[in-house]
């Protein structure tokens, strides 16, 4: 029997299937949507984060409130609409990416909105170009766990922070969890046809935590404890939306949150 072989979790990798893969062109149904566009970003907003997720909506409100003209860093700013966001909240946001093709969908997202930002730019989130102690928060939505080394990830953040920064990290993906559990059917996506990400870290709380060395933990939630609507049809996805989330979602809160598959910190450089 042939030894399967371990996905690639170089660098090069991760950005190799980012820039093939922009997070929400699963959700373009109509070839007519050219990428880029305003009826493209239109079309993808209700399926994107912040909108699909309403506690990431309430974080955003929170914590622009508390960052208003100071810089924040966006790790894996996507197409940019938690982009926008902090903008329209008087947030200077430097917008960055590991994909080239993420970077322009940004950069056009934020001309059709008539919005500037500080930068908007490539960058590893391994080994970041910017100076130690150089922005106020650093802000990074479910890719810390896509990058191959998470603990290297989160010592680059620490770097990058002013003493009193905050780190505001949504999400990692919690092992055990209903997620973890369907990664086990093979690296199908519940969303769209291709595979998942070459790397998907699932951690214990207690390993998540023990990353963030040299800060100070302010608070952590776990998150995505119900399974939401997905957008497309296939025997994992069609298990998905017919046998288990119907199931799961009948779990009272407290039993489905040990279940949660996202768990989310907010930490604070000293």
């Amino acid at each position: 029997m042939a030894v399967p072989v371990p996905p690639d979790r170089s660098t090069e990798s991760v950005r190799e299937y980012w820039n093939a893969h922009p997070l929400g062109n699963q959700y373009i149904k109509d070839p007519a949507i050219q990428p880029g566009t305003p009826e493209y970003f239109d079309h993808l907003r209700r399926w994107m984060t912040p909108y699909k997720y309403p506690w990431i909506m309430e974080r955003i409100d929170r914590e622009a409130a508390r960052a208003r003209g100071r810089l924040l860093l966006e790790i894996g700013c996507g197409l940019g609409f938690v982009t926008v966001e902090f903008l329209r909240r008087d947030v200077r946001v430097i917008a960055s990416d590991l994909s080239p093709v993420a970077v322009s969908l940004t950069r056009q997202h934020l001309a059709i909105a008539g919005l500037d930002a500080a930068g908007v730019q490539v960058e590893n989130a391994l080994q970041l170009s910017l100076p130690a102690e150089s922005v106020d928060v650093v802000w990074s939505n479910g890719v810390l766990h896509h990058t191959g080394d998470t603990a290297r990830a989160l010592r680059e953040v620490h770097r990058v922070l002013r003493p009193g920064g905050r780190a505001v990290i949504s999400h990692f993906y919690r092992r055990p969890s209903w997620m973890y559990a369907i990664s086990k059917f093979g690296r199908e996506n519940i969303e769209y046809r291709e595979m998942d990400p070459p790397v998907t870290d699932f951690m214990s709380e207690a390993e998540i935590l023990g990353l963030f060395e040299g800060f100070r933990i302010e608070e952590t939630y776990q998150e995505h404890y119900r399974a939401l609507p997905i957008a497309r049809a296939g025997f994992k996805a069609a298990l998905y939306s017919n046998l288990f989330r119907p199931a799961y979602n009948l779990l009272p809160e407290s039993l489905a949150k040990r279940f949660a598959y996202k768990f989310s910190v907010v930490a604070v450089k000293p």
